[in-house]
């Protein structure tokens, strides 16, 4: 598995365009980030943008990257036929996910610093704590989606149910379960993973335990199982 990580590294770290998304993240971000100064009500914005952009910036351009080419060139039937089990397939390209979003978040966190150095937008320490443990956080979320999306992939067989299901965790899901938790009065948000992860950073931002982090990685785990559940029973063309 760690040859399958190395050549699909080399591969999708070799395109230009991979590099090409590195100033769109910093556009985004520098034009909807960071205030002439930072107020109890501009550092939750600034929380919301950043929840908002990595989710979507970082996900999209990353997901086809993994297995955009994979589904075009069959180079993923090629990977099994050599003898390798289909939950290392499903787990290295998940990996590969996660560590081709690591510069695009750096870029972000670093976007929003340089933009507080130019404007001169003075942070107290617990400011930019809140603003590292929110991109920390913005991460961990993506880690999520990766799970979740890449369950669609392997069902269908194809890269845009995948995206279809990106789009929708990061733009609709995490934006309307809120709204439904208020009409029917019932925990559905707090259980949700973003919810999960929400409580989690602020009981760590108060000084507390964040022990919702242990039923969220649940999430990804049982994402990752059913993935490999259904990747194994796939009948693919070889």
């Amino acid at each position: 598995m760690r040859k399958m990580i190395k050549a699909d590294l080399r591969r999708i770290l070799k395109k230009p365009s991979f590099y090409l998304w590195i100033p769109v993240i910093f556009v985004v971000v520098f034009l909807f980030s960071g205030y002439s100064d930072y107020t109890d009500e501009t550092v939750l914005s600034e929380v919301g943008m950043i929840k908002r952009v990595l989710a979507f910036f970082v996900t999209l351009p990353v997901f086809l990257y993994v297995y955009g080419d994979e589904m075009k060139c069959g180079s993923m039937q090629c990977i099994i036929g050599r003898g390798i089990s289909r939950a290392r397939v499903v787990i290295g390209k998940f990996l590969d996910c996660l560590i081709l979003s690591v510069p695009y978040v750096l870029a972000a966190m670093f976007t929003i610093s340089l933009r507080n150095f130019i404007f001169e937008v003075g942070t107290t320490p617990t400011q930019d704590y809140t603003i590292i443990m929110t991109v920390v956080f913005a991460y961990l979320r993506i880690i999520g989606y990766f799970a979740i999306a890449s369950f669609f992939v392997f069902l269908s067989w194809s890269t845009a149910p995948g995206v279809v299901a990106l789009i929708t965790l990061s733009v609709m899901v995490g934006n309307l379960l809120p709204l439904l938790q208020v009409a029917v009065n019932k925990p559905v948000y707090d259980f949700y993973y973003d919810g999960l992860l929400e409580a989690a950073q602020a009981n760590l931002l108060a000084g507390n335990i964040a022990y919702q982090i242990l039923p969220a990685a649940l999430y990804v785990i049982g994402a990752l199982f059913l993935t490999i559940l259904v990747f194994n029973k796939k009948e693919i063309e070889f």
